[in-house]
């Protein structure tokens, strides 16, 4: 390269360096979309709208939350995916979208491993397992007895089989050995509906939507999925109180953006989140009701995936025997 070259080089860096850093700077300078993998009334919205609303504060533009149900989350996370990579459509991920999708599904429109940056993990919670107000059974251990008795015999629903209630469920029937018939609904709220109107005879319900239903009297609380009582649900038992078997689990959240998305945004959006993590509606809304707060960084949220992954490869592997 000659020197006249050279000089040229220089000078369209000169350009292009500041512009770039002024575009990064000046990121978000319009509307961000959040997109829920599942519909309306779930711990999983209601995570993401508590959130949105401070992360709109915090960013200084409207995040806009977009419900898109389906496939166990697959159908939203197949749309981010695709979507541009700078840091205008998020998603809202869960333990099963990231483990327990890839090894039920035999195609899926994403792969978690190639496709997505992880930004930062919102909230952990554990889910109570509960009957309808009116369900003849008066206990987890007579659930457990009468689908002992006949495989299929009792019916429990979920929000799909990547979702949070089906992972429980699952993990239950696992630790008992009994086998109950699936009945998957597009949204935790459907789901809730049918063991409320008795199409189905159990669910798990995250303890963050549980209270006010149990508060309503229109759910029976029989056990929590957590290694310890809840603050704000202390008359319930766990799952290992209740059977002396250990049942852990619940819905893992966080938000992803599509591969490639600049580093600058991501660690924009990671601050962004820690902020509105400590917030007085976060606390009151999320963590005091039952979820758990949990390590805010890119490199933990990392590590949560590969645990994720492994831990559901060895439960499916394990019943596929």
């Amino acid at each position: 390269m000659n020197k006249g070259m050279r000089r040229c080089m220089a000078a369209l860096m000169g350009v292009l360096l500041p512009a770039a850093a002024v575009w990064a700077g000046g990121y978000p300078d319009q509307p961000i979309r959040l997109v829920v993998p599942f519909g309306a009334g779930g711990v999983t919205d209601t995570t993401a709208r508590v959130f949105a609303e401070g992360l709109t504060r915090e960013l200084g533009q409207p995040v806009v939350v977009e419900n898109r149900g389906g496939a166990g989350g697959s159908i939203a996370a197949g749309a981010v995916a695709k979507s541009p990579a700078d840091g205008y459509t998020l998603l809202v991920i869960t333990n099963g979208m990231i483990a327990v999708n890839p090894l039920i599904y035999k195609k899926l429109p994403y792969d978690p491993n190639r496709d997505f940056t992880y930004v930062a993990m919102l909230a952990n919670t554990p889910t109570v397992l509960a009957v309808g107000a009116d369900s003849p059974y008066a206990s987890l251990q007579e659930i457990i007895k009468a689908a002992s008795v006949q495989a299929d015999r009792i019916a429990f629903s979920t929000a799909g089989e990547g979702s949070d209630n089906y992972q429980v469920l699952e993990l239950l029937q696992r630790a008992t050995g009994v086998k109950m018939l699936h009945v998957p609904y597009k949204s935790g709220s459907e789901s809730m509906t049918a063991v409320m109107s008795r199409n189905t005879d159990l669910t798990a319900i995250s303890a963050v939507t549980a209270v006010g239903f149990v508060e309503a009297k229109q759910i029976r609380p029989f056990a929590v999925t957590s290694s310890r009582r809840l603050a704000n649900l202390p008359d319930i038992p766990t799952v290992k109180e209740a059977l002396g078997q250990d049942v852990e689990g619940g819905s893992l959240s966080g938000i992803a953006v599509p591969k490639g998305t600049p580093p600058d945004v991501v660690t924009r959006l990671n601050a962004a989140i820690a902020v509105v993590a400590r917030s007085a509606s976060v606390q009151d809304k999320i963590y005091s009701r039952g979820s758990e707060p949990v390590d805010g960084s890119q490199e933990a949220f990392e590590r949560r995936v590969v645990a994720e992954q492994q831990k559901w490869s060895a439960i499916l592997a394990r019943a596929a025997n």
